[in-house]
């Protein structure tokens, strides 16, 4: 970001200004031998309307966001797509509902670790911003 306001300034353009996406609380679960998917709960809220539009890990093969729900008495989980965060709310990624599944892991999750997830956002204006998040991995069960 700092690249393209120095370039708009020097070029007489207005420099664009992207929403303040905050990320607390990041943390995913252990996981055991030969488990392929893990998942990542966290907090995100923005200033404005933004979208999750693309998720990035060196943990995995893929991540998807995720959303769990009961249907006929049974839990399931598919696919969410982009995720919408309004202007001024928080988003909770947690256990049971919405979070990131890490799909493909490279090598299981070790509690005491940490893994490196970046999070790109998108405002109205179709500008992109991304994050980059030290996410904890928690022992199992906890």
């Amino acid at each position: 970001m700092k690249n393209f306001v120095l370039s708009s300034i020097l070029l007489g353009m207005a420099p664009l200004v992207f929403a303040d996406v905050s990320i607390n609380e990041p943390w995913a679960r252990a996981t055991v031998p030969s488990q392929p998917v893990g998942a990542v709960y966290m907090k995100v809220s923005s200033s404005d309307a933004v979208r999750l539009v693309a998720i990035q890990t060196d943990a995995a093969k893929d991540v998807q966001v995720h959303t769990m729900h009961h249907q006929d008495g049974v839990m399931k989980m598919r696919e969410h797509g982009e995720l919408a965060i309004s202007a001024g709310q928080t988003v909770e990624l947690a256990p049971g509902g919405l979070h990131l599944m890490l799909l493909g892991l490279k090598k299981p999750l070790a509690a005491g670790e940490n893994l490196t997830v970046k999070l790109t956002f998108e405002n109205a204006k179709k500008v992109r911003n991304t994050s980059v998040v030290s996410v904890p991995v928690r022992p199992l069960g906890k």
